[in-house]
């Protein structure tokens, strides 16, 4: 019996190390390039208006906007459920870069943060695995959002490999 249960603890703790898996740097950038059928300007004045409803928290920020190159760079915050997506919140802060150009714009998350504030106020860079994959599944639905937007009422364009013609 004591050995069937140190074997079930052990099984435990060498299952939950698993999660600290750390990930390279450049997967911890999410990028994507979209065409859509409007001039810089309009992508630039859409995705503008877009951070501007979105990123609407406190800790939120528009950063830098540069009509001139067509840039955009925000701050903002989300959250993401750690464990089976109900018991323990995680908000994490990011970057997020628009750049517009005619008929097409990319845009990038980067900088991920995570907050850990059980007792007080800690903060790390997402580096393991399991935040990255719960981060980019909100990421993504962000950035879907944010494909919508830009591209409403327009003629739809594909979505390019990152660098693609960029």
């Amino acid at each position: 019996m004591k050995k069937t249960s140190l074997l079930l603890v052990c099984a435990i703790l060498v299952s939950g190390c698993g999660r600290l898996v750390k990930v390279p740097e450049n997967e911890r950038v999410f990028r994507r390039v979209i065409k859509v059928e409007l001039s810089r300007e309009e992508i630039y004045d859409r995705a503008l208006e877009w951070c501007a409803k979105k990123l609407s928290r406190i800790k939120d920020d528009v950063v830098v906007k540069d009509r001139g190159e067509g840039r955009i760079i925000a701050r903002g915050t989300g959250k993401y459920s750690e464990y089976f997506n109900f018991l323990v919140d995680r908000e994490f802060s990011y970057s997020v870069t628009i750049e517009a150009r005619e008929g097409r714009y990319r845009v990038t998350f980067e900088n991920f943060v995570v907050y850990y504030d059980e007792r007080q106020l800690k903060s790390s860079d997402a580096e393991f695995r399991f935040e990255i994959d719960k981060i980019r599944k909100k990421i993504d639905v962000l950035m879907e959002d944010l494909r919508g937007y830009v591209g409403r009422g327009a003629a739809p364009g594909e979505e390019k490999a990152p660098e693609e013609e960029w």
